[in-house]
């Protein structure tokens, strides 16, 4: 029965994706809060590391059998473990340490925008009228509750190095998902844990950089709580559900649900930071749904015929 309902929820791309940027929004939220007490670098290795070895008992029948296809494009799924899980996550937790939360999420509202240009770019996937529309909608909208209803603020925003890392990780993030196009045809299993154990292997050294110059993570119960959280949720289900979402509507309407961060981040600042919404988060969260109903109604144009 478990079987059948996962089945189910496998082939629904929309709720996948929805539970995924739910986690993702959560990692923004428990990730700010514990960035002083695990070193960045370190805190994506653990995460990654904690993620593969927890879905590799599940996924080694399916990478048995995927390995000879796995083996003829190594490179490639390095590639993907460099810019999703190694680069992402760790530029993404070092910009926290010198940067605002509003600046990142200003960044990260780039990311959709992003996302079509490396499709149309990569795999020549062309944007529609309706696509557009929603892109213009959903952005008005997170920039409406990140700026508290008054846009003029966003000239009054100062840039710092984190800004650039952050930035950074939003073009690796941004060509991973265009990249996902081309995956091969394995189990999103054997897919997920070979992407999960790249990074894991890429990060090794930096984190031995890290833990050499005195930055070593705090052992606590809240520590391994959290590391726990970040491992199951934000990275293990959120990147298979992520994934199967892209595979499913392809990245551009991937990319425009990824608006929903925004106001699922301020729905969990209220919950568990006790942060009341305003009239400007309501009109905001209009805005943003309004957008991704409007992109999941579009359609998609095919890829440019490859020369």
């Amino acid at each position: 029965m478990i079987a059948s309902h996962f089945n189910r929820l496998y082939n629904k791309p929309y709720l996948l994706l929805f539970l995924a940027i739910l986690f993702w929004a959560g990692n923004f939220v428990v990730g700010r809060a514990i960035i002083d007490l695990i070193p960045p670098i370190t805190l994506s290795f653990i995460r990654w590391l904690l993620a593969s070895l927890m879905l590799l008992p599940f996924a080694w029948p399916y990478l048995k059998k995927d390995w000879p296809e796995i083996k003829k494009r190594i490179p490639y799924y390095f590639l993907l473990g460099l810019l999703s899980g190694a680069a992402y996550n760790a530029l993404t937790y070092l910009g926290f340490h010198t940067t605002t939360a509003n600046n990142a999420f200003v960044i990260n509202a780039a990311l959709p925008i992003f996302i079509i240009l490396a499709n149309f770019v990569l795999n020549g996937i062309e944007l529609t009228f309706k696509e557009t529309l929603a892109i213009a909608l959903s952005l008005f909208g997170v920039l409406l509750i990140i700026t508290k209803g008054n846009l003029s603020t966003l000239a009054e925003l100062s840039f710092t190095i984190g800004d650039i890392l952050v930035f950074i990780a939003v073009l690796c993030w941004a060509l991973y998902t265009a990249l996902l196009k081309t995956r091969p045809k394995l189990h999103s299993f054997s897919f997920a844990v070979i992407t999960f154990a790249t990074a894991t292997i890429i990060l090794i050294p930096f984190t031995i950089i890290e833990m050499s110059l005195g930055h070593w993570p705090e052992i606590s119960l809240n520590s391994a709580i959290t590391i726990l959280y970040i491992s199951i949720f934000p990275a293990l289900l959120a990147y298979v559900f992520y994934n199967r979402g892209v595979e499913l509507i392809g990245g551009n309407k991937a990319g425009v649900m990824l608006y929903l961060m925004t106001p699922l981040g301020a729905v969990l600042s209220f919950l568990f930071l006790g942060e009341i919404p305003e009239i400007y988060h309501y009109i905001g969260f209009v805005l943003i749904i309004t957008g991704v109903l409007i992109s999941a109604n579009a359609k998609t144009k095919n890829a440019a015929p490859q020369k």
